[in-house]
């Protein structure tokens, strides 16, 4: 059999037209199953095509038109989105509201983390710098103030069609949301460090709320190295998934490493019950993991029965090396406890999403 269902299998040997006949009642569209997949992978084919069709029907959409009939125009519409947009751009974030704890030196030295908060401030300020600067041109180019380039048009028809513009997505993490979700999640990435700059340190991370998860990691490490004296080379991650999914559950940081929250499975789902990776229920394309615990250990040697789960920032799982030669979009592999060889994972698809597309 090639197949659990028993569907695709090979015929025993006798007449030739009896295996005719069973090649010609095999489905014309050959199910994911042959392929070593699970059914969702057809619901994420159908989506994904839908996706393109729907991208494909806005790209020929004129931007003229429309106020008829008490309806707005697209200048309307655009001027309308920018002004609310506008109005909701958080404050920059500003070291002169720290806590007093987050420029606390260890030994003469600022800790690891502080450092990595300080690069992640800087990154969103000059993501929120350009954002308000370019949906104040915008209004202005709308309403005949300044000519209207070439880059303001496409942002004009990037909103107008509840896309990220360009002008932003160039200095912005990876992200496939639309506009209105990525306006949410921006919202949520700066909250979360803004909580941290000015509480503290939290009890656990959202890896996904960095605009650069391996520098986190990173200064992880470089933490745990200057507490024991040991080379930062020699270290690499372990990993244990704890059984909360609330980051309101911690009530203490860990005494090595960190927590962390906000990856989800694709492809696979973590069974809370048996605590492995398990397949993927019907219609259920993504399942939220729990926290885990990132645990540094010198000279790490992984377990071989555990899954190698690839870790992504999004869904299109694949990158270019950037110029500190990390992916820009592969973050690191992650063990998970599995009852089954890497293999059939690996055929499943199975990965790890720091965010989902929608």
């Amino acid at each position: 059999k090639f197949s659990e269902s028993g569907l695709y299998f090979a015929p025993k040997e006798g007449k030739y037209t009896d295996t005719v006949e069973y090649l010609k009642n095999l489905p014309l569209q050959a199910d994911p199953e042959i392929f070593g997949m699970h059914e969702n992978a057809n619901l994420s084919f159908q989506r994904r095509e839908t996706d393109r069709i729907i991208d494909t029907l806005l790209s020929i959409q004129p931007n003229v038109g429309g106020g008829g009939e008490g309806g707005k125009t697209s200048d309307e519409v655009v001027a309308e989105a920018a002004a609310m947009m506008e109005e909701k751009v958080p404050t920059l974030l500003n070291r002169k509201s720290a806590h007093p704890i987050i420029f606390k030196k260890k030994k003469g030295v600022l800790d690891s983390l502080t450092t990595v908060l300080l690069q992640e401030m800087d990154r969103f300020n000059r993501l929120l710098k350009r954002i308000k600067f370019t949906l104040g041109e915008i209004q202005k180019a709308i309403r005949g103030e300044v000519v209207m380039s070439a880059e303001l048009d496409r942002m004009f028809t990037s909103i107008l069609n509840n896309r990220v513009p360009k002008i932003w997505e160039d200095i912005a993490y990876p992200s496939l949301k639309p506009l209105s979700s990525w306006n949410e999640d921006l919202y949520q990435r700066l909250d979360f460090l803004r909580k941290w700059l000015t509480k503290g340190p939290p009890k656990s991370y959202w890896l996904s709320g960095f605009f650069y998860p391996q520098g986190f990691l990173t200064g992880s490490l470089q933490n745990f190295a200057r507490k024991y004296m040991v080379p930062i080379d020699s270290l690499n991650f372990s990993f244990k998934v704890l059984s909360h999914y609330d980051k309101e559950e911690i009530k203490e940081a860990p005494e090595d490493g960190v927590y962390v929250y906000g990856l989800f499975m694709d492809g696979a789902r973590w069974d809370p019950e048996e605590k492995t990776v398990a397949d993927s229920k019907l219609g259920e394309l993504y399942d939220t993991l729990p926290l885990i615990h990132f645990i540094p250990k010198e000279n790490y040697e992984r377990d071989t029965k555990d899954y190698e789960a690839p870790c992504y920032k999004t869904s299109v799982r694949a990158g270019v090396l950037s110029t500190t030669g990390q992916s820009t979009n592969f973050v690191l592999a992650i063990d998970l406890p599995s009852q089954k060889e890497s293999r059939y994972w690996v055929l499943k698809g199975a990965a790890i999403l720091c965010q989902l597309n929608d």
